[in-house]
Formats: structure tokens, sequence, C-alpha cells
């Protein structure tokens, strides 16, 4: 069986198609634009300075053979000069998307038996694949938009001082989301919560496969001398934007209540706390900025929890980054913890937006060092299952049944 992938933009398509490539189910990869690393470009991009690599690292695709990889870098050019010039994102992306499916010959559809295209970005292209008697999977990376414009509107509710806007989707981006979910023959969720999300707006529960996201072991892994010591500062690592959705305020009114005495919360990440709620922030808070992968993961290897209080993602991934560093979470179903913690052995899981809860869970592993080395030892037991390897047996496992 031989799958063609067709994704406009990033994310973590490369990784499923290096994954393919290696079962062989791999036909061809087509984006918007990529290096590959066997390629001219790619071998260059070696010789240049690190911050040009750190730039073009989610564009670098590792594993994939050039000729297995097609790309439309002048549409993407496009849509990122629209951006620039102030107009609305979602109408670029709208364009863009609809452009790059266009773009794709019938004989490259032809040459496959499954198509697998992303959500937003697949309209077109699975009305071509059915047309054309091939079956359409769309990998659905984040919740239904619905469900995002309801939880953004209770934050902007309850956390009026933090910038939580989210701009209404136009009813044609809203469409054609509706004509993918119709199309699919599968649809590929990251968790739980983005598949609930969708039976919520009336998609086939039985349409539905959960496939968690992987991560690069070699990067993420875990510190050998972390050890539980009552004599060092615990530290509680943050990253993700600095903003509402994170569960950011939530996470700073649970640590005002635990008043840690021997305990730092580390925040890792772009975006703006608010000048009042900043100002109040205890010097046991260290707001570190934006830091590269690289530095994110060493940060990891020092901390001895990572928490993720978030109201709405797909699966974030620097919670999977966390647990192959060896790093127990406190996450929320909705931050796609569910898919990751086994309660109470390498993490909890709390309810979103539940203040007392997170501050209970975070007060008993600041307090309790034989928690921690457990919570640690298996969190660093587990990391196995978190390769992009497992994705693509599970994919490979899809693609069968």
């Amino acid at each position: 069986m031989t799958v063609l992938i067709v994704h406009p933009g990033t994310q973590y398509a490369g990784h499923l198609a290096r994954e393919l490539y290696k079962s062989g189910h791999l036909a061809r990869f087509w984006t918007g634009f990529a290096l590959a690393q066997d390629g001219l470009a790619g071998r260059l991009l070696n010789f240049l300075p690190g911050k040009f690599q750190r730039s073009f690292a989610n564009r670098m695709v590792s594993g994939v053979p050039s000729s297995f990889i097609k790309t439309r870098p002048l549409i993407e050019w496009q849509a990122l000069r629209a951006l620039r010039s102030e107009r609305e994102p979602e109408t670029v992306f709208y364009e863009r998307n609809r452009c790059f499916q266009l773009a794709i010959p019938d004989s490259e559809i032809e040459r496959a038996d499954v198509v697998v295209g992303y959500d937003t970005s697949s309209w077109i292209i699975a009305k071509r694949a059915k047309a054309l008697g091939k079956k359409f999977i769309l990998d659905q990376s984040i919740g239904h938009p619905l469900a995002k414009e309801r939880i953004y509107s209770e934050l902007r509710s309850r956390f009026p001082a933090w910038t939580t806007a989210v701009v209404p989707k136009p009813a044609q981006c809203l469409d054609v989301e509706r004509i993918e979910h119709e199309l699919a023959d599968v649809i590929v969720a990251p968790s739980g919560f983005v598949r609930d999300t969708l039976v919520g707006a009336g998609v086939a529960s039985e349409k539905v496969r959960i496939i968690p996201f992987g991560t690069d072991l070699k990067l993420f892994h875990s510190n050998p001398a972390r050890v539980a010591d009552e004599r060092r500062k615990v530290v509680f690592l943050f990253v993700g934007i600095l903003n509402a959705r994170k569960g950011l305020p939530v996470l700073i009114e649970a640590w005002a209540k635990i008043r840690p005495v021997n305990a730092e919360l580390w925040l890792v990440g772009g975006g703006q706390i608010p000048a009042e709620v900043m100002s109040a922030l205890p010097d046991t808070v260290k707001c570190l900025g934006r830091r590269p992968k690289s530095e994110v993961a060493e940060l990891m290897r020092q901390a001895d929890l990572f928490v993720l209080p978030s109201f709405f993602e797909g699966l974030a991934q620097v919670q999977i980054e966390a647990l192959a560093s060896g790093l127990p979470i406190i996450g929320t179903r909705e931050s796609g913890a569910g898919e990751l913690v086994r309660e109470g052995q390498n993490g909890f899981v709390v309810s979103a937006g539940d203040v007392d809860e997170l501050a209970n869970r975070m007060r008993r592993v600041a307090t309790d060092p034989v928690l921690r080395l457990s919570l640690q030892e298996s969190s660093s037991a587990g990391r196995a299952c978190l390769s992009w390897d497992t994705y693509g047996m599970h994919w490979s496992q899809c693609l069968k049944s």
C-alpha cells in the first residue's frame, strides 16, 4: 500500500513521511517548502552559522530521499509575503492551501493507494482522491474550531487582563473542515480531547483513530544525575506561549497558593504576561524567555517536573519531550496528557482551570522527594514508546486496517 502525503506547511508531516518511507509505504511527500537532508540545499545548510540552521530546522526532512519530496515554494513565499502585509491570516492560509492542492497533478494521486491530508488544507485533494477511487485519511492536528472559539470566549471572560483574542473562523473555512470530515475514510487525531471535539461537532466517532505524536529521543533524553535531594530546590518547568490558553494564569495562581519555600517555577516561551501580573510575581518564578530546542532539552534535564495546564491543544509535544527527558508531567486532558500519563506513575492529569487541584498536585510533588524519584523513574522507563518509530508503527497498523 502506497501513500501520498499532502501538507502545504510544516508541523510534523515530515516525520510521517520518513516513517512511511522506512516501512515502504511512501509514494511521495508534497509540501510547500522543505529541504531534503540528502539534497544540495540540505547539505549546504550544514556549513551555515547555527542561527540559520535553527531557522530552517522545521523545514528539514531527514531520512527521506529528495526524489520522494515535491515542493511548491513560490506558493509558500507568496503566503508569507501576504502575511507581512498584515492581511488577515485565515484568508491568506485559505488561499495558500487552495492553490497548493490545485498544484498537485492527478498522476501523483493515481500512483498512490491512499492520500493523507491535514486539517484546513485538504478539502480539494480529498475530493480529487475520492473521484479517482482512492482512500482519504485526514490528519486532524488540533481540536475542532467551534470548540476553540467556545473555550476562548470563556478565557476572555475569566482572565480579562490576558490577551486571549481569536478571530472567529470565516464561514468558508468552517465549511472546508466540514467537507474534509465528511470525505475522510479515517480521521487520525493525536488525543482523545481532539476526538471528542470532533464528535461534538457531528463527526462519527467510529471514523476517528488516535495516534499520539513522537519526539526525537536523541535530543530529549534523561539526566542520570537527577536525584530527589531535599537540599536542592525543586524546579517546576513550563514551556509554551505565555498566554491564557496554555493555562498560565491558572499556573501562576496555583503557585501563589502553595507559596513553596524550596522550589522554583521556570517559565520558558514567548508572549506577554500582563504588567500587573508580572509585577506581582515572586522571586521564585523565573521568566527565561524564548529558547531554542537544544536549550529547552537541557532545561528539561535540569528540572524536576513539567507542568502544562492548557485549555486547548491537539497534543502538546512539549509534554512528550518532557517525558522523553525523564521529566514527569502535570497536564490536562485538553493538553493531550490523557494519552501520555499513567496517573500517579509518571505524572498527573488535572482538570483544566482548576487552581486548587493543580496547587495540590504541585505541593505534593514539591514536598515529597520519594514521590518525585518514583515519578522520574517511571518517566524514564517509558521513553521508548515516545519515539517517531512508534508513531510510524501505529500509522502502519492504521493503514493495514
